[in-house]
């Protein structure tokens, strides 16, 4: 059994013309956090927003959102289905603006969950209520950046829900989900993705084989005290990664600059 990982294709399906291209009815969920939008990702995330089904932001997430639009000049153009968490971050004049153009401000007072957890719950028990989790792709924009702890807690909820969703971070400088255990197929995009990548067994030690690396690994350990496969280099435009127990596939992303105004 295979698991096909479209990677930076579930963030440019027009780029992709095989056989593994996107479902026509497939669903996508955009979920900004509370962390800087750089100016390189700006392009991207606007041409996510302007297909997703459904959009999100977590607390602190609408203020990013709120903030790039009155930078870039575009206020009004973006507003969330919905701004989502236990409201401590989100600032009162932001809640305003985006509950006067019809956005939804939902607080959760629970304190055993955080703000990237709060938007997955609201977004199957309110936009998708009913709905198979698995037929949505969720993209989310920030979360492995700042503060370690956020960073772990980020990883953490990747893993935790890579059974029943899929779920692609968009940072900084990289895009990163989890491969489940078994085969694993990602598709690649020499336009975005790369050269560098990286396997970083986080849930636990496995064994690794790989084909379409620079540095390939047959049947070797990995775990988080010994060997992990970091700095590695993308070689080839599908990647095949067997593994034994789950892992987070990580690799650098250069996202495509804005189309020119005619």
């Amino acid at each position: 059994m295979e698991t096909v990982h479209r990677g930076s294709f579930q963030l440019y399906p027009n780029d992709w013309a095989g056989a593994d291209a996107l479902p026509a009815d497939e669903e996508t969920a955009l979920l900004i956090l509370n962390e800087p939008i750089p100016r390189s990702a700006r392009a991207l995330l606007a041409a996510v927003w302007e297909r997703a089904s459904y959009r999100l932001c977590a607390d602190g997430g609408g203020n990013r959102l709120y903030d790039l639009c009155e930078e870039d000049g575009t206020l009004g153009q973006l507003v969330p289905d919905a701004v989502v968490g236990d409201l401590d971050s989100l600032r009162p004049a932001v809640r305003e603006y985006f509950e006067d153009r019809g956005a939804t401000v939902h607080r959760y007072d629970d304190q055993d969950s955080t703000d990237f957890m709060k938007g997955l719950y609201y977004l199957d028990a309110e936009l998708r209520k009913g709905q198979d989790a698995r037929g949505c792709v969720v993209v989310v924009f920030g979360g492995l950046g700042g503060r370690l702890d956020h960073i772990m807690h980020t990883l953490k909820v990747l893993f935790n829900n890579h059974q029943q969703r899929r779920i692609v971070v968009v940072s900084s400088e990289n895009l990163t989900f989890v491969l489940p255990a078994g085969r694993n197929r990602i598709l690649t995009s020499p336009l975005v993705d790369g050269p560098t990548c990286g396997i970083l067994p986080l849930a636990g030690p496995t064994t690794l084989t790989t084909s379409g690396l620079r540095w390939n690994l047959d049947r070797h350990p990995s775990s988080f005290e010994g060997l992990m496969s970091t700095s590695n280099i993308i070689d080839e435009r599908e990647i095949t990664i067997d593994t034994t127990v789950a892992v987070a596939w990580t690799a650098q992303l250069t996202p495509k600059p804005a189309a020119p105004h005619l």
